[in-house]
């Protein structure tokens, strides 16, 4: 239902109960309504508004008291129409700041370290997933000499993401013979897209050191590996046991969302396709039952590479809107431009 179609006491009604109901968890009757609104409206005005939100489908009564609870579809005119729009002060949005900066220059840390964020600050679960790194290039590569059979192949995207594997060989390798290999890596794909480190383009490498080329195999194994590695997306899920908190969740409910918040391919699912700001979506809106029940905040940021990485908050139904979603958007793009500062 649009605000068009409800008059404008009906709308205050609506998100008064909402921001109670937020705040408590609890049905909200006519008394506190009319408090609320400074008695402007008596209680007995207000009864028969909430009978017909009730029958608009906006209100539904859990039980047999007075109070009455808001419904998904009041949830959804509220985050679209009626939400206070209240900004972040500068002294928040400092404090964001802050807590990036103490993640350091690396991009996979201070990924993580925005979930941890995110979930202390909102009390519930927080997602967090990797930029994609398809259209990222290679910066440096390096074989590091441990002993002679083991070496340690590290490799640094644009983005400034780095990732290193230990390689082990049958017979003993020197270190020129790392050195060389390392200089042969750097010549094929320093500067290339991660995308041109293929099976392919290994085995024709192999090929070019000639009788020498099965000694470095695990080194170009481990390059591969590493390339693949690099170009997942990678999920952080923190604070899922926040969400036990909340009487909003039955034993069962909690059991089959925290089942469903151990599947990263099922998070990756809803934080996708990307979209613009930050959006909103409601369990009942959603494909998962799992869900039902919940709100999804998601937000996306950009990385140093140009690809996208996505933020999400997953909390009961009457999660604060209102204060999670400015946060959610400032530090989204507090992330973006951070990433893109590594990058450079």
């Amino acid at each position: 239902m649009e605000t068009a179609t409800i008059s404008e006491r009906k709308q205050r009604i609506l998100a008064a109960m909402i921001d109670a109901y937020v705040a408590t968890g609890e049905p909200v009757g006519s008394k506190w309504l009319a408090d609320a609104l400074g008695n402007a409206v008596s209680s007995a005005t207000i009864r028969n508004e909430m009978a017909e939100l009730s029958a608009a489908g906006l209100l539904a009564q859990p039980h047999t008291s007075a109070g009455r609870v808001p419904t998904a579809t009041a949830f959804r005119l509220y985050i679209d129409r009626l939400m206070p729009h209240r900004p972040l002060t500068l002294e928040q949005k400092r404090e964001i700041d802050r807590v990036l900066l103490s993640a350091g220059s690396d991009p996979d840390r201070l990924v993580r370290v925005t979930a941890d964020m995110l979930a202390a600050m909102t009390g519930c679960a927080a997602v967090s997933t990797s930029p994609s790194e398809q259209g990222a290039t290679v910066r440096r590569l390096e074989v590091m000499y441990i002993s002679p059979r083991m070496a340690a192949v590290v490799l640094m995207t644009a983005s400034g993401v780095i990732r290193s594997r230990l390689c082990s060989f049958d017979r003993p390798v020197s270190a020129a013979v790392l050195h060389e290999t390392a200089a042969a890596l750097e010549a094929g794909f320093g500067g290339r897209p991660l995308s041109d480190i293929t099976l392919p383009a290994v085995q024709g490498m192999v090929l070019s050191f000639g009788e020498e080329g099965l000694c470095r195999m695990p080194i170009l194994t481990a390059l591969l590996e590493l390339a693949s590695e690099a170009t997942a997306t990678e999920v952080t899920l923190k604070g899922q046991l926040n969400l036990l908190q909340y009487p909003d969740y039955s034993a069962e409910r909690a059991l089959g969302l925290l089942g469903f918040l151990s599947h990263s391919e099922l998070l990756t699912a809803i934080l996708t396709p990307p979209a613009d700001g930050v959006q909103v979506l409601l369990g009942s809106e959603s494909v998962y039952p799992e869900l039902d029940g919940s709100g999804v905040i998601t937000a996306h940021y950009r990385g140093g590479n140009g690809g996208e990485g996505a933020l999400a908050v997953i909390g009961p139904q009457r999660m604060n809107y209102a204060v999670t979603i400015p946060r959610m958007d400032y530090l989204a793009s507090a992330l973006s431009r951070l990433l893109g500062r590594l990058a450079q």
